[in-house]
Formats: structure tokens, sequence, C-alpha cells
């Protein structure tokens, strides 16, 4: 397999290098993570910030050249981030209602297809729009988020999910594409499936947030009310307390809220709540060889998978897929706590003072068949 190094702007070819058995290749929702590729060139044509692809026959590779370092056997170490990290983009956001995958396409467009600043332009970024999702995303006044974190905030809560790929003209890559698309729905996963090898499971230390209770600021004019919203069992939001779906141990957060505040607080809840369900991590290597779960075939990040494993059922989302030095087995991860120190602090990091919307994992029917 090779390289091959494409420049930023106009997407011309540039060079390529043949890639040592010594690789990874990282992809994550959850965090920001680098793909290592040890070359056996040097002098290449290219740098930072050039677009780098992969071509296997399992998929394209997508990445952001990051950094080239020479060795002292005469090879070049690549890292890259994922293309995606392309949107990791501050802009101003107010509150939406109605297709929000129309939402993201529209993003896109503004930004990186008729933005004023012409360098800004990806000229050869095809944007296919293939799903559809109704729903609303509230943010506070005079809010900036980062574009990749509504991308989240969609994928998890109304069950969109973003591919990427390359298409070619007279042998060459000419377009980069860049599809919104439905999730995968339903699937069951068994830890004892035979193609399943070396599962880890890791639960935070934490419990799960099934009950968010707002109190009102004793300073208040408009709104007074306590407030409180629950998880359900379904994955459902509710102020009902009643409902026979809650969880029987209850485990609360409470907060307090201004007049400003009000009109998001059934947003800030679901994604206070629906975070905290995600809230572990389990890894495990997958055969490639295998004909029922198929890494970008039937297996994609954003899925939502049942997996179970010790008599104990996950409601999850594949956030994460790893190739080191082979591509007969790939590392998946679900859920988005991570184990090592250094992803627990970007984690937090990335999580602190963060004030979004309207999430919810609607995963009630889990029929895709158990293996």
């Amino acid at each position: 397999m090779k390289l091959i190094f494409l420049d930023r702007a106009t997407l011309q070819y540039k060079d390529n290098a043949f890639i040592s058995p010594e690789y990874e290749i990282t992809l994550d929702m959850v965090l920001i993570q680098r793909s290592t590729f040890k070359v056996n060139k040097t002098n290449i044509n290219t740098m930072i910030g050039d677009i780098v692809v992969l071509q296997s026959e399992l998929f394209s590779y997508i990445g952001i050249l990051e950094s080239i370092e020479l060795t002292d056997d005469q090879t070049t170490i690549i890292k890259s981030l994922d293309f995606r990290e392309i949107f990791n983009l501050e802009i101003p956001v107010s509150s939406v209602s109605g297709d929000l995958a129309q939402y993201l396409y529209d993003l896109i467009i503004t930004y990186f297809k008729i933005n004023s600043d012409e360098k800004q332009n990806l000229t050869y970024l095809s944007i296919e729009k293939e799903a559809s999702a109704n729903g609303s995303l509230s943010f506070e006044t005079d809010k900036i988020e980062s574009m990749s974190k509504i991308f989240e905030l969609i994928s998890k809560g109304y069950g969109i999910s973003f591919r990427t790929g390359v298409s070619f003209l007279r042998g060459r890559i000419s377009n980069i594409i860049f599809k919104i698309v439905h999730v995968n729905q339903g699937m069951v996963m068994k830890s004892n499936f035979s193609s399943i090898l070396n599962v880890e499971t890791n639960d935070s230390t934490s419990q799960l947030i099934n009950k968010v209770i707002f109190y009102p600021r004793t300073d208040n004019v408009l709104f007074s009310a306590v407030k409180t919203y629950y998880l359900l069992t379904t994955g459902e939001i509710t102020e009902d307390g009643t409902s026979d779906n809650r969880y029987a141990s209850v485990m609360s957060k409470s907060f307090i809220y201004t007049d400003n505040d009000y009109e998001t607080l059934e947003t800030k809840a679901r994604s206070e709540m629906i975070s905290s369900k995600l809230d572990h991590n389990i890894s495990f290597n997958l055969d490639m060889n295998n004909k029922v779960f198929i890494p970008f075939t039937n297996l994609h990040l954003g899925d939502y998978i049942s997996f179970i494993h010790n008599q104990k059922s996950y409601d999850s989302i594949v956030t994460g897929m790893k190739f080191k030095n082979s591509m007969n087995y790939v590392q998946i991860t679900l859920g988005e706590y991570r184990v090592k120190l250094t992803e627990k602090i970007q984690l937090l990091s990335k999580n602190t003072g963060s004030s979004v919307s309207n999430i919810t994992i609607t995963n009630a029917d889990l029929d895709g068949g158990e293996f």
C-alpha cells in the first residue's frame, strides 16, 4: 500500500510513498487521534496541511498531514489527522428546528464552498446528503461552537453519520466525497462470537445519571418552577416521574438556571444524561475475515450497537476503529469513556464548559439479529 500526497488547496497530485509494515490507522469520533505511517522514502514533495490518502481494498483513509519526521534509518514517519478534523471550525450558532441533515449540509456549503474567504473553500469537496432527520438544537444566545461538535450532537441524537471517500478521474483522485447518511441501528453483538477477540470492558467510576433537576435562581423574574427530567430505559427523556420505564436506581444531578436558560433546560438535560449513558469503554479485536460484521460495509463509526458481554448488555455506539500493522484485524471501540490518562485529560478538556443541546439516542428496537 502507498500514501498519496495531494495539495490541500487544489487536490493536485504531489508525491507518493510506499508504507512499511509499521503503521497505525486510528478513526475516532470522541477525541482527536493521529494515524502514523512509516514510509521508505525521504525528501517527499509535500507540506504540513496537505491531504494524504491511503487506498486499500477495504476503504480509503483520508487524512490531513500533521507532521513529517526523518529517522536515522533513512525512512520517514508521517503523522496525520482524520480528514473530518477539517470541520473543527468554530462558528456562531443559533437554535434550529427542522431537517438537521439539511442543516449540516448547508453549514458545510456556507463555510467550505461559498465562503467569503476563498482560501477556506474546498472546490474539490463534494457533499452528498443521503439522510433526513427532523429535530431541534438549542443553543444559548450569542454562542460560538465547533462545527465538529454540532456534527457529534446530531450524530448521537438523530441517527446521522458521516462517511468520506474519494472519486477518480482518468486514474487520479479528483474529489473528496463527504456523505451525510443514516447510521445503522438494531445490530446486536455477543462477545462470544468466534470472530470477536480480546474483549475489554471499562465502566466509568460515575454512575449513570438518569435524573436531572433544575432549580430557579432566587432573582429570576419570569420562571420560578423546579424542572425535573428523567432518562428512561428506552433512551427517551420525560418529565413524567411515574413512567414504568424509569431506572430502578436513581442517580440525579442538580443545576441552577436563570430566566435566559429556561428554553434550553430539556436539551441540557438530554446532553447530561445521554453522555452519562455512554460513559463506558468496550474494546475488542474483530477478525476482518468474518462474514457477519464487516467494517465499512455494515459496520461504521456512529452505528448503534447492543453489545452483550458476561450477561450484561450495553446500548452503545461505535466510536473508534484502529488498524495496527495489519488489515487482518480491526480494534473496535464502543462508548465515550477513554482509558488512557492522556485521553481522559483530553476528554475532560473537551467537555469543560460545554453547554450544548438536544441529543437523544433512539435505540428501543434492537432487533438486528444476535451473533
